[in-house]
């Protein structure tokens, strides 16, 4: 969650009356944000695009190379997210096929990054190419044509295009005959390429090696199913709201449509095939939302009982603070800095409403939680959901931007955030309240570590029954790494009550 950002403290307390729910939304794009300088009908360089480039068609294969390897370098060299370069290159760019190819290759080629990476030196014989975005195009090549098995396209169409991306960029065209050539030399001798390629540990995990050797050192026995698992497409778990039916009856309602499906716990449904949300029956309603199931675990973990006052701290998006309200009539304070992140908080207590009745609220607080200045009142509350801001290393297959993103030394720095805003939030417990820590992370500093220092600090802390460290790899071997959960952290204090 994110709490990065300081900003102006807002209040927008949501009233208790009954909402109607508003019509289906449009499936079409969202509006593009404002392209980067380098990104939008230019050269990658910034330069006007040439008399003599080609024009490609949004539905090429090579346009959707090209955008997608821009996104990568804007990840990659300016430490964009992955999201939010995607959203850059596709400025000006309306046709929906364009825009989810581009999306897909984004991804794609975020999460192989490290062999794409390994073989583009290999073959070139060079560290870093110019211009640098050759090098992300390679990359995204690459990894496109590592494994033909599991192929997206042709192994003639990703070279004809990837020459057709770099002659329709000005400052890419020089290149195109070194795209071309490095791409068939791998073909020529691919299983050698490849091996040697994996004598890297970067092609092997497509993680840096400091994100390997951490895992390797507090996970010994997990660390290769942890990584294997993070390379994974994440699975798409609904949670089904209790107010409306059971878990068992949405599955009842997938089968009817031909959704295949299965039943993970009393309101934990997990569809085999990932689809749009609202292709899901009764999700404009409210009757369902998107949720792993480790998270699903944050709620039920707090047991709200109607009439509390609870606290959702570093709240955004708000999957669980829409939990919350689903369980009990509560009063809910959703508090997040980053006032943009909120609005989504808003969106989804809007499509929930209709199911929630007249007994609940919901209070959104713009403002830091390393401080209780400017949003609370005083009044204690009788839970504390600390869902707290981390190297998101427990999701990182939702997220495959976080691993280049991040940086060793960036854990000890959250982790030093996590304990300042720990100890705010402690002050607004009343006694016999609980606090619940929450953390999207499977590092340890992140989690048994910040626990154990929370409660050395705090000799009013009782700790209570928790699940620790929730690994995201299968639960059985059987299983596929589709059935495992999120990496999460989970740790339950009571606050005594004074003698």
């Amino acid at each position: 969650m994110s709490n990065s950002e300081k900003n102006t403290d807002k209040k927008l307390t949501l009233p208790k009356k009954p909402y109607t729910a508003p019509e289906r939304a449009s499936q079409g794009p969202r509006p593009p944000h404002k392209a980067a300088p380098n990104v939008a009908n230019k050269g990658s360089m910034g330069k006007p695009t040439s008399a003599q480039t080609v024009k490609l068609a949004d539905t090429d294969l090579g346009f959707a190379l090209l955008h997608a390897s821009w996104a990568i370098g804007l990840v990659s060299r300016e430490g964009k997210s992955l999201d939010q370069a995607i959203s850059m290159v596709l400025e000006g760019v309306d046709l929906p096929q364009a825009r989810g190819a581009v999306a897909d290759l984004s991804y794609f080629g975020m999460r192989w990054l490290g062999r794409g990476r390994v073989l583009t030196e290999l073959l070139t014989g060079k560290k870093n190419l110019r211009p640098a975005e050759l090098e992300d195009l390679l990359a995204l090549c690459f990894a496109l044509l590592w494994d033909p098995k599991e192929a997206k396209y042709t192994q003639h169409a990703v070279v004809d295009q990837a020459v057709q991306a770099c002659a329709s960029d000005a400052a890419m065209m020089p290149g195109k005959g070194l795209v071309n050539a490095c791409l068939r030399n791998f073909l020529r001798d691919q299983d050698n390429f490849v091996k040697q390629a994996l004598q890297n540990n970067l092609a092997a995990w497509n993680f840096p090696n400091w994100w390997v050797q951490t895992l390797r050192k507090q996970h010994p026995d997990h660390w290769q199913d942890l990584l294997r698992q993070g390379n994974e497409h994440p699975p798409m778990v609904l949670r089904v709201n209790q107010r409306c039916m059971t878990g068992q009856a949405y599955l009842d309602l997938l089968t009817a449509e031909g959704r295949a499906a299965q039943l993970l716990g009393p309101q934990t449904v997990l569809l085999d095939k990932p689809c749009p949300v609202f292709d899901l029956p009764g999700f404009a309603q409210g009757e369902v939302s998107v949720q792993d199931s480790a998270a699903q675990m944050a709620a039920r973990l707090l047991n709200p009982q109607s009439g509390q006052l609870i606290l959702d701290a570093c709240a955004a998006p708000g999957g669980k603070t829409g939990h919350l309200l689903e369980l009990a009539d509560v009063d809910v304070v959703a508090l997040d800095d980053n006032p943009r992140r909120l609005a989504r908080v808003r969106e989804n207590f809007e499509r929930l409403q209709p199911t929630l009745g007249s007994k609940v609220s919901l209070e959104l607080q713009a403002a830091s939680a390393e401080s209780t200045t400017g949003w609370w009142d005083g009044t204690p509350f009788d839970h504390i959901l600390a869902d707290l801001p981390c190297s998101g290393s427990g999701v990182v297959r939702r997220h495959p931007d976080i691993r280049w993103l991040r940086r060793q030394e960036d854990v000890a720095k959250l982790s030093q955030t996590q304990q300042k805003i720990l100890d705010s939030l402690w002050s607004t417990l009343k006694p016999g309240g609980t606090l619940l820590v929450v953390t999207c992370s499977i590092f340890l500093e992140e989690g048994p570590l910040l626990a154990q220092s929370f409660a050395d600090r705090h000799s009013d802390a009782e700790p209570l029954a928790a699940p620790g460290v929730v690994l995201p790899h299968p639960q059985h071997p059987e299983l596929r790494y589709s059935h495992s959960p999120d990496g999460f952290f989970y740790a339950h204090f009571s606050k005594k009550l004074p003698l």
